[in-house]
């Protein structure tokens, strides 16, 4: 007599019923959910940990950078004066003056497109699929 496995068909294998079955599948989709989470906030660790490091590097290199641009203005002040003998303090004061200008009408210009709108034409599109939508429900019957 020839067994099952030399024919090439297995029996299936015998199973309890449904409710063991999908008992079994909710229990391995809520394992494999919670492996998700677990490898998410093992990611989420080393990312903020990452970008607290990138952030603390921006920091330093914005300070090292202001440090830098006022040792330059300094030196510019002071190579002014020696050049031109004219005091190195009206120089210096040129330079905010100057610094100054340039920041008011950055701010200007800020302050003129702020109220610029955004996503306006999304909005209207938005808009009008609302009102085609409420068009919709008032025409359906009502059971």
């Amino acid at each position: 007599m020839a067994s099952a496995q030399e024919g090439g068909h297995q029996a299936p294998p015998k199973t309890a019923g449904i409710l063991p079955d999908g008992l079994r599948l909710v229990g391995s989709l809520a394992r494999h959910v919670q492996a998700l989470v677990a490898v998410a906030g093992a990611e989420g660790r080393d990312a903020l940990a990452l970008y607290v490091r990138l952030a603390i590097m921006l920091v330093a290199a914005l300070l090292f950078l202001a440090v830098a641009y006022f040792s330059i203005l300094f030196f510019l002040a002071f190579a002014i004066s020696t050049l031109f003998g004219v005091s190195w303090i009206w120089i210096t004061l040129g330079l905010a003056v100057f610094h100054l200008l340039i920041a008011l009408m950055c701010a200007t210009h800020v302050r003129s497109h702020f109220r610029t709108p955004v996503f306006s034409v999304t909005g209207t599109e938005i808009k009008k699929d609302l009102a085609a939508l409420r068009t919709l429900d008032s025409n359906e019957p009502t059971p």
